[in-house]
C-alpha cells in the first residue's frame, strides 16, 4: 500500500490549488485569492521582523572619547 499524498488545499477556503499554491510565512498553503496576509488574518508579526532585521543590519556605532586639549 502507498500512503496517500496530502491534497494542496486553500487553509482558508478549502479550494484545491494544485501547482499554483501560495506558502505564507504563517507556514500555511493559500489560492491565489487569499495569498496576501490581510485575506487570511495572518498571525505572522511582520512589524517586529522587520524592526529585528534593521537593528542587526544597522548596529549602533560609538565613537571613542577625543582627548580635549
Amino acid at each position: 500500500e502507498k500512503p496517500k499524498q496530502k491534497k494542496n488545499r486553500c487553509f482558508t477556503c478549502r479550494k484545491k490549488i494544485g501547482l499554483t499554491g501560495f506558502d505564507c510565512r504563517c507556514g500555511n498553503l493559500f489560492c491565489a485569492i487569499h495569498r496576501y496576509s490581510d485575506m487570511h488574518a495572518c498571525p505572522y508579526d511582520y512589524k517586529a521582523e522587520a524592526a529585528e532585521k534593521i537593528r542587526k543590519e544597522n548596529p549602533v556605532v560609538i565613537a571613542e572619547k577625543i582627548q580635549k586639549l
